[in-house]
């Protein structure tokens, strides 16, 4: 993580600073790229909406800006066996209504989200949870559907606890438009698609991290990103992210603005079918793969499209992610060899093909058919709109696609490899030995024998070329001098972390 200067011009930098409406009152504008169309996190399963409903709705488990998972509405765990997680809760916690929250709520919470009826958004996000049992007013017993050693750092990420009384009492729509948590902040208005307004509450618990600093935090959807850039300098807004590399170097030559970038947990990766799930296809000839792999410029992807702090892939995981075996052959970008490969394939003259992607990935995919084109092979774009490139991957429909993976947020490969692996909607490889290893390795505790299979998948993956690992993402931030904030590691910020300086 590296944090960029702001450079300014001769001029611009003897210009005094500006003291902007939300330090004059305590208050922070988030200039949001996403619409909010309910505050109910079980009724969504986009994961920006959710950073919003983190500051209302809570975690047993938080993550630090560091990584770490830390104490919120459970203080301690201790692990059973392999399947089974104690927790200690919290005590004198109350929901914003005054609700007093105990384990019934997790209990209750359990229950919801694993209920087929409720109809809950994302609901194999919870899979690996089996029930929550009571121990006692204030401490609970998790049983697992099977071994996840990534089950802590999930918790961190998923099940927001609901109030049981309050939420049994309301309609889950209802409950989206006026939820109530036990979180840093209450939600003072919701104008649904366009603005949430937040306030603190004072309320709150003496949580490990501190106390909520602002008064107000406002959350304004601006979807288009140069009216975000142009809000951000001109006052209205305080605090914008995931800035293209573009937007930076505009953001940085304006006064009073500060930029910084930091890592996340989202891959890109370039999707093949060389099982031939979409039927008869130039991926399935190895050679042809080989010469993708080595026309593709993924060190300048990363740069130009992504920033300097992005790293090249040999393995479709981020390297951060536990079991992430990075150490694979690796396959240099060289067009000579590129076409040699070619020459050898079944279509020594080449081929068309098209590209997938959604909108968000439209630029990565223009430089892969960019390279492509480079060694004869006839690409182009096809950008879909999200929901319709989702529904075709996932039924096996696309034998080229650009695949962005978040991860969820989760430091473990485990949270990748059923999508994509193991036979899951994803997996266009469908080869049965790494499907193994990966299934095996994601259902034991056991650290180094984890290793060594995921190990054993992913040198396989590499020596066949199944697919062909891209960049990571990088996360930009752009906000008003003054705010004191730190980058998360996974790209998700808190804003309950931040305030003013001073």
């Amino acid at each position: 993580m590296k944090t960029l200067r702001t450079l300014l011009l001769s001029a611009t930098m003897c210009a005094p600073a500006a003291l902007y409406a939300g330090q004059a009152d305590n208050s922070l504008v988030w200039g949001f790229d996403t619409q909010i169309e309910s505050m109910n996190p079980y009724a969504t399963n986009k994961g920006k909406p959710q950073l919003v409903m983190r500051n209302v709705l809570e975690h047993l488990l938080y993550r630090s800006s560091e990584g770490e998972a830390r104490p919120a509405l459970a203080t301690e765990w201790t692990w059973v066996d392999e399947t089974t997680i104690d927790f200690t809760l919290r005590e004198g916690v109350t929901f914003h209504n005054g609700e007093a929250f105990d384990a019934d709520d997790v209990v209750y919470t359990v229950k919801q989200v694993k209920d087929p009826a409720a109809k809950i958004s994302a609901q194999g996000d919870y899979g690996f949870i089996e029930s929550a049992e009571k121990l006692g007013p204030y401490s609970i017993r998790l049983h697992l559907t099977k071994p996840t050693p990534s089950a802590i750092d999930r918790l961190t990420q998923t099940l927001f606890i609901l109030p049981s009384e309050t939420y049994e009492a309301m309609d889950p729509a209802e409950f989206g438009r006026a939820p109530i948590g036990t979180g840093p902040y209450k939600v003072a208005e919701f104008k649904a698609g366009q603005s949430v307004e937040l306030v603190r509450n004072d309320a709150y618990y003496d949580a490990d991290w501190g106390q909520p600093q602002f008064d107000k935090l406002t959350v304004l959807t601006i979807p288009d990103a140069q009216t975000r850039l142009a809000e951000l300098t001109s006052g209205r807004v305080d605090f914008v992210w995931g800035l293209s590399p573009d937007d930076m170097m505009q953001v940085m030559m304006s006064p009073g603005i500060e930029t910084t970038s930091g890592d996340s947990t989202t891959i890109t990766f370039l999707s093949l079918d060389p099982n031939g799930r979409t039927g008869d296809n130039p991926t399935q000839d190895k050679n042809v793969r080989l010469a993708m792999m080595h026309a593709i410029d993924r060190e300048a992807i990363g740069q130009i499209l992504q920033g300097p702090e992005s790293l090249a892939l040999d393995s479709p995981c981020h390297p951060m992610q536990f079991g992430c075996v990075q150490e694979v052959v690796q396959y240099e970008y060289d067009l000579e060899k590129a076409r040699e490969y070619m020459a050898a394939s079944a279509y020594p003259q080449g081929f068309q093909t098209q590209v997938a992607a959604f909108t968000d990935n439209a630029r990565i995919a223009e430089a892969v058919v960019g390279n492509l084109r480079d060694i004869g092979i006839q690409a182009s774009v096809d950008q879909r709109e999200t929901t319709a490139w989702v529904k075709d991957y996932y039924d096996g429909k696309i034998p080229v696609a650009v695949v962005p993976w978040p991860s969820n947020g989760v430091y473990d490969v485990s949270s990748l490899t059923p999508f994509f692996f193991e036979e899951g909607q994803g997996d266009y490889i469908r080869d049965p030995q790494v499907n193994e290893w990966f299934a095996q390795a994601g259902s034991i505790i056991d650290e180094e024998e984890r290793l060594r299979l995921y190990a054993l998948g992913f040198q396989k993956m590499a020596d066949e070329v199944y697919n062909i690992p891209l960049v990571t993402k990088v996360t930009n931030y752009g906000f008003r001098n003054g705010l004191e904030f730190t980058p998360p590691a996974d790209g998700y910020p808190l804003m309950y972390l931040a305030g003013w300086k001073g």
